[in-house]
């Protein structure tokens, strides 16, 4: 079992309950690990033989794209986006971290996480 990770990418997106968030944005650091038998791409060199991380980068940036209110949401469509890449991921774990959200005081940042 192998895991392949997209760590740490950047997106400014126009997440948040709050009217600013959706006209101001901010930003938001986002990581994917999918765990899957990469055994047949060791042997045959072949990138349908294993997980794609353009692949799981594009489902990262797509999701980040689309606006919604809850993080949570955000999260849910991410890890239903990258199960469809391919069959044989065993599982998926995400994160999503918002700089500097406005909660009224100073943090640098608060994180979602979900594995499945």
């Amino acid at each position: 079992m192998s895991k392949i990770s997209v760590n740490n990418a950047w997106f400014y997106s126009f997440h948040g309950c709050l009217h600013e968030e959706s006209v101001i944005g901010g930003e938001y650091i986002v990581s994917a690990v999918v765990e899957t038998d990469t055994s047949l791409a060791d042997q045959n060199d072949l990138l349908e033989s294993t997980v794609d991380y353009v692949a799981i980068y594009n489902v990262l940036k797509k999701e980040m794209d689309t606006p919604s209110k809850l993080l949570e949401v955000v999260l849910e469509r991410i890890i239903e986006g990258i199960k469809k890449i391919d069959n044989n991921i065993d599982s998926i774990d995400v994160s999503i971290k918002k700089l500097s959200p406005p909660i009224g005081g100073n943090v640098d940042s608060v994180e979602l996480r979900k594995k499945v």
